[in-house]
């Protein structure tokens, strides 16, 4: 999956970097400038093909452009600022990214908390059903959770 708010901000990185107007990339890239500011705003993105132009206008490779190598700085108070949602709440789903889930709960929407809470019960998601995670689930959250057979486990205490 593809952070698209940190693709934008690297082609404006990249733009920026070069001296380059966002008029001048658009004309170099047969687009609207429109079309290039959802880009660097992480609303939407280029396609393959002009992701390889960027590739050669900017002198990196591909892989640069779209942040495959880079792992997300998560702020503790906001884990989706400067990140595509979906990208994060997928991250963690997935274990690719490693955080405390009863700790940034409560900045999901209610979609995404039910995604993940998914994703633990159907054993997709790695994550103990703790009394610290049963603690920041809604009521209708914990039902869903005691509708299967979990053990809650206590969490081992952190060392301050």
């Amino acid at each position: 999956m593809i952070d698209f708010v940190q693709v934008g901000k690297k082609i404006q990185e990249e733009r920026l970097r070069r001296g380059l107007s966002q008029d001048a990339l658009s004309e170099d890239l047969c687009v609207t400038r429109q079309a290039l500011s959802r880009w660097e705003n992480g609303l939407s993105a280029p396609s393959i093909d002009t992701l390889i132009t960027l590739s050669r206008i900017f002198g990196i490779t591909f892989e640069e452009i779209l942040c495959l190598d880079e792992s997300p700085d998560l702020d503790p108070d906001n884990s989706f600022a400067g990140h595509d949602r979906d990208f994060i709440v997928q991250g963690i789903i997935e274990g690719r990214i490693r955080t405390d889930i009863e700790d940034v709960f409560y900045q999901f929407s209610p979609s995404e908390r039910m995604r993940v809470l998914i994703a633990i019960k159907e054993g997709r998601m790695n994550y103990p059903v703790s009394e610290d995670l049963m603690a920041v689930l809604s009521p209708g959250e914990r039902k869903f959770m005691n509708g299967g057979m979990y053990h809650v486990q206590r969490r081992e205490q952190r060392p301050v």
